[in-house]
């Protein structure tokens, strides 16, 4: 006996899964959010690196030998983290609409 997968040694062929898939309508507001906090992730810890080096902590931690630039280097890992996680929170507060609808039944007299 051979172990050729040859179409008539396998499983019979079951149905094709692309008729039973529900296909979603096009939904552009999640491609927007993702540009979005894309643009976010990349802007807002360089802006709050600048701005805590150049304004916050200017003249603050003059006399230490790290500087500043450690510690806005921490606020922008910070930001960077609260703009990661709130992408994370709208993701998961997003409705996808997979949640069934209620079936309507038949009224009988």
């Amino acid at each position: 006996m051979s172990l050729d997968p040859t179409p008539s040694r396998v499983a019979k062929r079951g149905p094709d899964p692309a008729r039973y898939v529900k296909i979603m309508p096009y939904d552009s507001g999640v491609y927007v959010k993702l540009a979005l906090f894309s643009v976010a992730l990349f802007v807002a810890p360089i802006t709050a690196y600048y701005l805590a080096k150049d304004r916050w902590l200017a003249g603050v931690y003059t006399s230490l030998t790290i500087g500043n630039t450690v510690y806005a280097g921490g606020i922008a890992a910070l930001v960077a983290n609260l703009v990661l996680g709130g992408y994370i929170l709208t993701a998961c507060l997003e409705d996808d609409g997979s949640q069934a609808l209620p079936k309507e039944t038949k009224k009988t007299q």
